[in-house]
């Protein structure tokens, strides 16, 4: 799978993750459907997407659920610039993303439908870096995003889905093992031997402990 597929695709399957159990009105609603046909090569569709996108921006320019859409689309979009060999021009779309996201969190660090959207794109760009220490800095952030939306979960965490508590536990377990935080990650992983056992995720929690230099990703098991 490529870079740029992996972290759309990423980004989209936080969509799940984030929409259990709120009740509020979701902006995801209105861009995911043209999201996911964007990653499958439709650039109509993506367009229309950012252009809802950038009009709830100009209605209101700190809306935290916009502006994380906007970061991972940017993002998308700078793994797409990237691999036709613009090295430039994705730079500056993937900094440009970067601030959509820090901004979003800073907007609002509590709100579940901006810290798993920006963990996931994250988690998935940390896996295909080179240099360690930003492996580490990225994943780092990623646990740290997780951790927060799982405490705000954790009073309705074991009422929720097989898909999302695996996608909370897998997302833990794989940042803090990329951070550099084995015994943090191992915990999540004998969790989800414990409390997914017979599922994809406790599949390949299990095959982690197995073997620490497998470095394929634990998430996204169910997602399609």
């Amino acid at each position: 799978m490529t870079w740029r597929r992996s972290v759309g695709i990423a980004a989209l399957a936080a969509v799940g993750i984030a929409a259990a159990s709120l009740a509020q009105e979701r902006f995801d609603y209105q861009v995911r459907d043209d999201m996911f046909r964007a990653i499958g090569g439709n650039e109509a569709a993506f367009k229309n997407a950012m252009s809802i996108i950038d009009a709830k921006l100009r209605e209101d320019p700190d809306h935290a659920e916009a502006l994380v859409w906007r970061g991972a689309g940017r993002y998308w979009k700078a793994g797409q610039t990237f691999g036709a060999g613009d090295t430039a021009n994705a730079r500056v779309l993937a900094d440009a993303a970067m601030a959509d996201m820090d901004r979003a969190i800073a907007l609002q660090p509590s709100n579940i439908a901006v810290l798993i959207p920006r963990a996931t794109v994250l988690l998935a760009a940390a896996r295909y870096q080179r240099d360690p220490e930003r492996i580490r800095n990225l994943a780092t952030r990623v646990a740290v995003d997780f951790e927060t939306a799982l405490a705000i979960r954790q009073p309705v965490f074991d009422q929720l889905g097989q898909h999302n508590r695996g996608e909370y536990l897998s997302g833990l377990a794989e940042s803090w093992a990329l951070a550099g935080s084995r015994d943090k990650a191992e915990n999540y992983l004998r969790r989800i031997l414990v409390e997914l056992s017979n599922s994809p995720y406790a599949e390949r929690a299990a095959a982690k402990l197995a073997d620490w230099s497998d470095r394929r990703p634990l998430n996204c098991q169910t997602c399609h």
